[in-house]
């Protein structure tokens, strides 16, 4: 598969990362650990161009642990829900434009 451009979900998943931040954040909370995942995301995908193959494995993860240890109908399962998607939407336009 060739290289996908990861930027402007990089850019996506920072916005996120800022908007949960705060400093009197606890350690070892929901929204810490949460931080924590989408960091390790954003540490991957800053080189831009990528297989994808590299971002699966965190993108995993962050599923993996939101489906462990967030409430469904919480703000913070919406945003991995938003992330996810933003991640499937830029992976299928990838698929689909391979083919075109």
């Amino acid at each position: 598969m060739k290289k996908i451009y990861f930027g402007d979900f990089h850019q996506y998943v920072v916005e996120h990362i800022n908007d949960l931040e705060n400093p009197d954040l606890e350690s070892y909370t929901t929204e810490w650990f949460l931080i924590r995942y989408l960091k390790k995301i954003t540490k991957i995908t800053i080189e831009g161009n990528l297989d994808y193959n590299r971002v699966e494995g965190p993108m995993r993860s962050l599923i993996r642990f939101y489906v462990d240890n967030i409430n469904e109908s919480s703000d913070l399962a919406e945003r991995c829900i938003k992330i996810h998607s933003k991640y499937r939407a830029l992976i299928l336009k990838q698929q689909s434009s391979k083919y075109s």
